[in-house]
């Protein structure tokens, strides 16, 4: 068949989909970038907030409309969601064909079949209070390592997943009822993943874990934590620049600061979300440390990695949340200074503690204002971390050529588009260059900066490919 799938959400669900396009492309499906041509659609998807669902009822609506008209057209509903609603997402939508969980996706080949047979299929992962599944986790460990290496979006960066699950129940969070509990892979298996994809090419690698810091693996007599896993990680040869997201500030020692500070190819870069500056909030929404847990945490990063980038994130409008409340998220993020903020409206997730607990009273013309005020201050911090680099050089891995290309001035040199990539720092710098560049680390001088972006100029591959160890003082 042609398969399209459309993938909403975090990194760990763009992972999940490039190993589903390995996996169909070796049951013999084509995967194609145009819906309307596509024998089967499969969305990805997403449930940690209410947007991200309401795009794939949408795109159910026009299926079903499509299917009413007579097209032939096989619909799967597969990730967080179709774990979340299971067999009601059928009953509301009769378009769908297959509901597949996050933890079954090895098993969406043989679901097609049954599908494009005439059947109906529903694969979950079980409850968090039902035994685990060993065959299923296997299988599912089977899928990561027999990826494709020389696939993804960009020809040096892949990402490689530590762990699953999350036992820390955010009070309003739906991953750990979606994604199951923490389960760490095999240290042996990862560095063996890791080891295949540097050798097709991909020398940025990004390890993935809902709380990635947490990592504890134990088996045969030798537990590994995940400092441990940075240090037997890195050692894999031609591993350029080795990345981790997303961390949870509990359990971010020093032997982790260490490891970044110690191994050149750690990239000194820590995205470790807030969520609220205030004790109050933070408590209601069992977050389990304290605003001055969280700051010693940024003290010590800033100690013990030098240059050290920090990105954030932040809920606003939490069922409680009052004016000071908000007013101390604000100080948090002018005191961390972090590179970048995602901030986000809350919206009550289904079965959470916080929808069942608490009410929904902050108003959603609150909700906006608070969103933008927040916005606002992460854009003034954003600006005067991102000048701090004009005139500097900054080694860069080009991505490609920049989504907004088309709509710039032309480059002043034949041949040239504007190309956007990003620093060990992850910082994105945009510049013009050749598109043969992609996938490649130059040096690129900054020239200019806004709240989000470095501009720069050269793009000239750095004298024998290689930086020395000291570099990695660098933030960039």
């Amino acid at each position: 068949m042609k398969v399209f799938i459309e993938t909403m959400g975090c990194q760990m669900n763009r992972l999940d989909s490039e190993l589903l396009v390995g996996s169909l492309r070796a049951a013999g499906h084509e995967i194609v970038q145009d819906q309307w041509s596509a024998d089967a659609v499969i969305y990805n998807t997403c449930s940690v907030r209410r947007h991200a669902e309401q795009k794939v009822l949408s795109r159910l609506g026009a299926d079903g409309q499509r299917k009413a008209s007579g097209r032939k057209l096989i619909v799967a509903v597969v990730g967080c969601m179709a774990q979340r609603m299971g067999e009601s997402l059928r009953q509301q939508y009769p378009a769908v064909d297959i509901v597949c969980g996050p933890g079954r996706l090895y098993r969406l080949p043989e679901l097609l079949a049954d599908a494009a047979a005439g059947g109906t299929r529903v694969a979950l992962d079980p409850a968090r209070n039902e035994p685990p599944d060993p065959a299923a986790e296997a299988r599912m460990d089977e899928l990561d390592l027999g990826r494709d290496p020389a696939s993804g979006a960009v020809p040096s960066q892949a990402f490689v997943r530590v762990m699953r699950g999350c036992d820390f129940f955010c009070s309003y969070c739906v991953v750990p009822f979606v994604r199951g509990p923490e389960r760490s892979r095999s240290p042996d298996h990862i560095a063996q993943e890791v080891r295949r994809l540097v050798e097709a090419g991909r020398t940025e690698i990004t390890l993935l874990g809902q709380t990635v810091n947490s990592y504890n693996w134990s088996g045969g007599g030798r537990r590994v934590r995940f400092s441990d896993l940075l240090e037997r990680t890195r050692a894999v040869a031609g591993l350029r620049r080795l990345r981790f997201v997303t961390s949870h500030p509990i359990d971010f020692g020093d032997d982790v600061l260490q490891a970044m500070r110690d191994l050149p190819n750690v990239c000194p870069y820590i995205h470790v979300p807030a969520q609220s500056g205030s004790d109050a909030v933070l408590k209601r929404m069992n977050r389990r440390y304290t605003r001055a847990r969280y700051d010693d945490l940024i003290d010590r990063a800033r100690a013990i990695v030098p240059g050290v980038v920090l990105a954030g994130d932040f809920i606003v409008g939490f069922p409680g949340e009052t004016e000071q409340d908000h007013a101390a998220s604000a100080e948090l993020i002018r005191r961390c200074g972090y590179k970048n903020s995602f901030v986000f409206k809350y919206s009550p997730r289904p079965g959470t503690a916080a929808a069942e607990r608490f009410k929904d009273d902050v108003p959603m013309e609150v909700k906006k204002r608070r969103n933008n005020e927040l916005l606002a201050v992460q854009a003034e911090v954003g600006l005067a971390h991102h000048r701090r680099y004009v005139g500097r050089t900054v080694e860069v891995l080009v991505e490609g050529p920049s989504p907004r290309a088309g709509k710039q001035p032309r480059p002043a040199r034949e041949g040239e588009v504007q190309l956007v990539g990003r620093t060990r720092g992850d910082h994105i710098v945009v510049f013009d260059g050749p598109p043969g560049l992609a996938g490649r680390y130059v040096d690129v001088r900054i020239t200019d900066a806004t709240s989000l972006t470095l501009m720069g100029e050269g793009g000239d591959e750095p004298e024998g490919g290689t930086r020395p160890d000291t570099q990695h003082r660098d933030s960039s």
